[in-house]
C-alpha cells in the first residue's frame, strides 16, 4: 500500500535560515530515498516558491494563490485530505489536525530571552499547537525530545528524534579566496557562528579572547552581526575578533577546514551543527557540555563550560601547542561526524511515519 507524504514547502521562497536549510535538506533525502517505496512524496508549495522547488528537482504541487503565512494556515490544511501534511521548520498550521510537525528545539520557551515578544508568543503558540492530541513532532535531539516532554507540548509516544545530516558545507569544494581575504593561515584562528542571541554565550568567546596568549591567534565569527552590532548592544569586542559576515557554503568550508578549532560556547542548543561540521572537515571542535552538543559530539570533542572564559582560552592554547593532541580530536571528530547523513535522517522520519501511520 503506498501512502502519500505531502511536505508544507513554505520554507522554499523563505530566508536562507538554518531551520530552513534543514526543512530543504531532509525534504530532498526523502524525494530521492530508495526506500521511500511505501510512500510518496509531494511537496505542496505556494506559486511564490515554484522556480525553487523546480530548481531543486522536488515532485511539487502548487496549492491556493496565496504565498507566505496566510498560505500555510489557509490553503494547506486542505492537502489532509489527501495525505499526511509534515512541516519540517518549526511551524504548523492551526486549523485541524493530524498534522506532523518538527520542531528543532525548545528554546522558545527556555531561552525566552532570545527572542522578541511578538515572536516568542507566535512560536509558543504554534508549537503547543503542533503538539496538541492528534498531531505528531519530530526533533533533532533526544535532549530536544526530553525537554518538550518536561514542557508539556506532548507525551514521548508522540515524538520522533531526527537526527540532522550533513549538506552542502561538507560536500563543496573549499573556496579558499576567503582565507586570503581576511590575511588568515592555516591553525592559526578560533572559528564560530556570529549570534547575539543571549543562549549563544558569544560574549563568553570576547572574554576569551581578550586573554593576552591570543593575541595573534583571532577569533573569526561568521554569519550576519559585525562589530558594530555588538558594540551597540553593549559587548566588548577584542581587536583580535575578525567579522566575515555572510559567507557561501565554499567559504565556509574554507574556513572550516583552515581553522585550528570550531568554538561553539552556547548554553543550550537543540542539536548544534557548526561543531559537527568542522569536525567533519577535519578541524577539532570545543563545545559547552549544553544541551543537545554533548549528544551530538560524543567523546570527539574537547569540553569547556560555558562560564568560564579562562577554561575556553586554555582549550584553544593547548589545541595551539599540542599538534597531537589536535590531531587526535582531528581524527575522531571525523569518524564521529561521518554516522550524520540526509540518507540516514530520511529513514529514520519514514520510519517514524510508518509507525505512527501504519492504517492509512
Amino acid at each position: 500500500m503506498t501512502r502519500r507524504l505531502i511536505v508544507n514547502g513554505r520554507f522554499l521562497a523563505g530566508a536562507p535560515t538554518a531551520v530552513n536549510a534543514v526543512a530543504r535538506s531532509l525534504t530532498k533525502a526523502l524525494a530521492a530515498w530508495e526506500g521511500a517505496n511505501s510512500w510518496q512524496v509531494t511537496v505542496a508549495i505556494p506559486p511564490a516558491a515554484e522556480a525553487e522547488a523546480a530548481r531543486d528537482n522536488l515532485p511539487y504541487e502548487v496549492v491556493g494563490t496565496r504565498n507566505g503565512i496566510g498560505w500555510e494556515q489557509v490553503d494547506l490544511p486542505a492537502m489532509r485530505r489527501h495525505g499526511v501534511v509534515t512541516g519540517f521548520f518549526n511551524t504548523v498550521p492551526l486549523i485541524g489536525k493530524g498534522y506532523v510537525t518538527m520542531l528543532h528545539d525548545a528554546q522558545v520557551f527556555t531561552a525566552p530571552q532570545s527572542y522578541g515578544r511578538p515572536t516568542r508568543a507566535w512560536r509558543q503558540l504554534l508549537s503547543r499547537r503542533a503538539g496538541a492530541r492528534g498531531n505528531r513532532l519530530l526533533t533533532v535531539s533526544d535532549f530536544s525530545k526530553d525537554e518538550l516532554v518536561r514542557l508539556g507540548i506532548a507525551p514521548a509516544e508522540r515524538i520522533g528524534v531526527v537526527h540532522n545530516g550533513l549538506g552542502a558545507v561538507v560536500r563543496e569544494t573549499p573556496d579558499r579566496s576567503i582565507i586570503t581575504r581576511l590575511d588568515l593561515s592555516e591553525r592559526s584562528y578560533g572559528l564560530a557562528l556570529s549570534s547575539r542571541l543571549p543562549h549563544k554565550n558569544i560574549d563568553l568567546l570576547f572574554k576569551a579572547f581578550a586573554d593576552t596568549r591570543l593575541t595573534t591567534c583571532p577569533l573569526v565569527l561568521f554569519g550576519a552581526p559585525g562589530r558594530a552590532d555588538f558594540e551597540a548592544a553593549g559587548f566588548a569586542v577584542p581587536q583580535n575578533v575578525m567579522f566575515a559576515g555572510r559567507v557561501s557554503d565554499a567559504e565556509l568550508a574554507a574556513l572550516y577546514a583552515a581553522a585550528l578549532a570550531v568554538l561553539t560556547p552556547s548554553t543550550t542548543e537543540g542539536f548544534g551543527l557548526p561543531p559537527l561540521e568542522g569536525m567533519a572537515h577535519g578541524t577539532p571542535a570545543v563545545v559547552a557540555p549544553c544541551g543537545a552538543l554533548p549528544e551530538v559530539v560524543g567523546d570527539a570533542a574537547h569540553y569547556a563550560t560555558p562560564d568560564d572564559p579562562l577554561a575556553w582560552a586554555d582549550a584553544v592554547v593547548a589545541l595551539r601547542n599540542d599538534s597531537d593532541l589536535w590531531a587526535d580530536l582531528a581524527r575522531r571528530g571525523r569518524e564521529r561526524a561521518s554516522d550524520f547523513t540526509w540518507e540516514r535522517a530520511a529513514e529514520v522520519t519514514l520510519a517514524h511515519l510508518s509507525g505512527w501511520f501504519a492504517d492509512r
